[in-house]
């Protein structure tokens, strides 16, 4: 349906929370925009629509942190790297430390990562995202790094979220038409993982 929503997110750590919605709402290129009749509409990056509007679900205004923090060097998502970095400082303390944060394939930000947060270890992440992928659902990862005069620090993995995009109704009826009347051999094309096209497969 081309509308991508947060289904699912676990945080390695609850007091990380502000990292997370900070990473969420600086190291994005998407904005929301609200239609006359109160629904939301993404501009940019779907699944990046799909975080904005999930933080304004939490009463979070991702336009409120852009304010507070200036940007100061961005690492555009890529397929090649599979992640999107954007380090930021506070826009009030030029003296404050900047921050790293970083959100991608969870498999790519976990290997990037010194620690996870909370002591939480990775077998029991990889469990979470096969749980989230099972279900058809798109999976990202959060991580963050403090960068200071004294060399950087470690980087911390923060957490994962499940976003699914619904199948649209005429789906089924359409590979049913190629397949069954026309003699078409239907082929799923993804850059999910396998058990996400599975998934998908197995609903449509």
């Amino acid at each position: 349906k081309n509308r991508m929503t947060v289904m699912e997110f676990e945080a390695c750590d609850e007091s990380f929370m502000e990292d997370v919605y900070t990473n969420i709402a600086t190291n994005s290129t998407a904005e929301l925009t609200v239609e006359d009749d109160g629904s939301l509409t993404v501009i940019g990056n779907p699944t990046e629509g799909a975080l904005l509007t999930w933080l304004k679900g939490r009463d979070k205004s991702y336009a409120e942190y852009r304010e507070r923090f200036a940007i100061l060097e961005q690492q555009p998502f890529s397929t090649e790297t599979k992640y999107m970095s954007t380090t930021v400082r506070s826009a009030e303390d030029s003296g404050a430390a900047a921050v790293r944060y970083i959100k991608g394939a969870p498999e790519i930000v976990l290997g990037m990562c010194d620690t996870i947060a909370g002591n939480q270890t990775k077998e029991h992440i990889e469990q979470t995202l096969l749980q989230y992928q099972s279900k058809a659902m798109r999976t990202l990862g959060f991580a963050y790094q403090r960068l200071g005069e004294s060399g950087t620090q470690e980087v911390i993995f923060l957490g994962v979220v499940g976003i699914a995009d619904p199948i649209r109704e005429d789906v089924k009826e359409a590979i049913h038409i190629c397949k069954d009347n026309a003699g078409v051999r239907v082929i799923i094309v993804t850059g999910d993982t396998p058990g996400t096209a599975n998934e998908i497969g197995r609903q449509i």
